[in-house]
C-alpha cells in the first residue's frame, strides 16, 4: 500500500519527530511504500522570538533521520500547494496526518481540503485533539482542520472521548502509543538511590510547581536530589525563586535545554524515579521510555497515565496537584526500597505494538463507502 506520512521530521526536534521516524520506519518494514512531506519549521522565526523561545533544531548526534520532502511551512499557504503536488504525484491509497495542536489547523486543514479534492483519504492521527493549554479559538480551529478527514487514530480513550463531539460519524480507531527502542539501554543502576528525574519539555500542565512543593516534606525525613531536564517553555526564573522560597535549591539541578537523542538513555540511567506530576495528560511516551530503561514512576492520577502505572508494581500514583500526597508517595517509594523491586519487575516489559499498517487500512475500509 502506498502512503504519505505528512508530520514533522529531524532536524525539527519534539516528539512528534521521533513518532514520525519510527511510523516511517514502522511501515516500510510492513512492506508498505512511504512518501513522508515534512515542515521546513514549526514556528515563525517572529513568533519565536515574540515567545522567546528557541529554534525547533534538534542539535543530536545521534540523529532519527527521516527520509522526507520538507516542503511545508505553516504560515506560507504556497507550501501548501506544492506539498499538496507532491502527494498527487505519488498518489498514495491514503494520507496520514500528524494532529497536536491547533496552531497548524490553517495549514493541515486546507492541505487535507487539496488532497480530498483528488480523491484520496485523509486520516488524522491525533496525539491530542484539544491541547493542555486552551483558548476560544480552539474548537473552531478543530472543526476547519477536521471537516474534511475521513478518519482519525488516535493513542488513548481520552483523546476518542474528546474527538467524538466534534467528529461524531468519522471512523476512529485507538492504538497504543509506540516508543522508540532507540532510547533504550541495559541499566547500570539498580534504582537504589535518591535521584528524581522530571524530564521533558516544561509546560504550566506538566506540575513541576507541584513536585517542587513536595520536596520540603521529603527532605525533612531523607536525603535526595531532584534533575530536571528539559527545555522550559514557561518562565524558569519562577521555579528557580520557588526552589530559593522552599529552601530547597541545593537539591534541585535545572538542565534548561532540549535533551539531545543520544544523552536520554544516560539521563534516564541516573535516576532513580521518574515523578510525572502532571495535571492533565492524555498519554506519553516519556512514560513508556521510562519502563524501557526499568526506570520506575511515580504519576499523578490522570489520564492514561492511570493505566500504564501498576500501582505497586512499576509505579505509584497519587492526586493531581496534590504535592503533600506527592511528598508521602516519595517517602514510601525511599524508605521502603520499592526502586529495585519495581525495576525488577519492568525486565519482562515490552513496548506496546500494532501491525499500524493494517489498522490504517482498516480505517480506510470503514471510511470508504461499499
Amino acid at each position: 500500500m502506498k502512503l504519505s506520512l505528512v508530520g514533522p521530521t529531524f532536524p525539527i526536534k519534539g516528539g512528534i519527530s521521533h513518532h514520525v521516524y519510527w511510523l516511517q520506519r514502522e511501515l516500510r518494514q510492513q512492506g508498505h511504500e512511504v512518501q513522508t512531506i515534512s515542515l521546513q519549521t514549526l514556528y515563525p522565526a517572529l513568533l519565536l522570538r515574540l515567545f522567546h523561545r528557541t529554534p525547533s533544531i534538534d542539535t543530536s548526534r545521534s540523529a532519527f533521520e527521516t527520509a522526507s520532502l520538507p516542503l511545508l511551512h505553516p504560515t506560507n499557504p504556497l507550501t501548501w500547494l506544492r506539498a499538496a503536488r507532491a502527494i498527487r504525484a505519488f498518489a498514495p491509497r491514503a494520507v496520514i496526518i500528524q494532529w497536536w495542536n491547533p496552531f497548524f489547523a490553517p495549514m493541515l486543514g486546507c492541505l487535507s481540503r487539496l488532497v480530498k479534492r483528488d480523491g484520496t483519504d485523509v486520516v488524522f492521527e491525533c496525539h491530542n485533539v484539544l491541547p493542555h493549554e486552551r483558548s476560544r479559538f480552539d474548537r473552531a480551529a478543530l472543526r476547519f482542520a477536521f471537516a474534511t478527514a475521513s478518519a482519525f487514530l488516535v493513542h488513548s480513550q481520552k483523546v476518542l472521548e474528546e474527538l467524538r463531539p466534534i467528529a461524531r460519524d468519522k471512523p476512529a480507531l485507538v492504538t497504543p502509543l509506540p516508543v522508540i527502542d532507540d532510547f533504550a539501554a541495559e541499566p547500570t543502576s539498580d534504582r537504589s538511590g535518591r535521584v528524581i528525574l522530571f524530564f521533558g519539555l516544561v509546560r504550566k500542565y506538566k506540575g513541576l510547581d507541584v513536585l517542587l512543593a513536595a520536596l520540603p516534606k521529603v527532605l525533612s525525613r531523607l536525603s535526595c536530589e531532584l534533575i530536571v531536564a528539559g527545555e522550559f517553555y514557561v518562565p524558569v526564573d519562577k521555579y528557580l525563586a520557588m526552589a530559593q522560597e522552599l529552601g530547597v535549591e541545593e537539591h534541585v539541578h535545572l538542565e534548561n535545554r532540549y535533551i539531545p537523542n543520544e544523552e536520554v538513555p544516560l539521563l534516564f540511567d541516573r535516576a532513580d524515579v521518574l515523578v510525572m506530576p502532571y495535571l492533565s495528560a492524555t498519554q506519553s511516551g516519556v512514560i513508556l521510555m521510562a519502563f524501557l530503561n526499568r526506570l520506575p514512576v511515580i504519576a499523578s492520577r490522570t489520564g492514561e497515565l492511570v493505566e500504564t502505572v501498576q500501582e505497586g508494581v512499576n509505579g505509584l500514583l497519587f492526586p493531581p496537584g496534590d504535592a503533600d500526597a506527592l511528598a508521602d508517595r516519595l517517602l514510601q517509594y525511599f524508605e521502603n526500597g520499592l526502586g529495585p523491586i519495581f525495576s525488577r519487575n519492568l525486565e519482562t516489559y515490552r513496548a506496546p505494538s500494532t501491525d499500524v499498517g493494517e489498522v490504517i487500512e482498516r480505517l480506510i475500509d470503514e471510511a470508504t463507502p461499499a
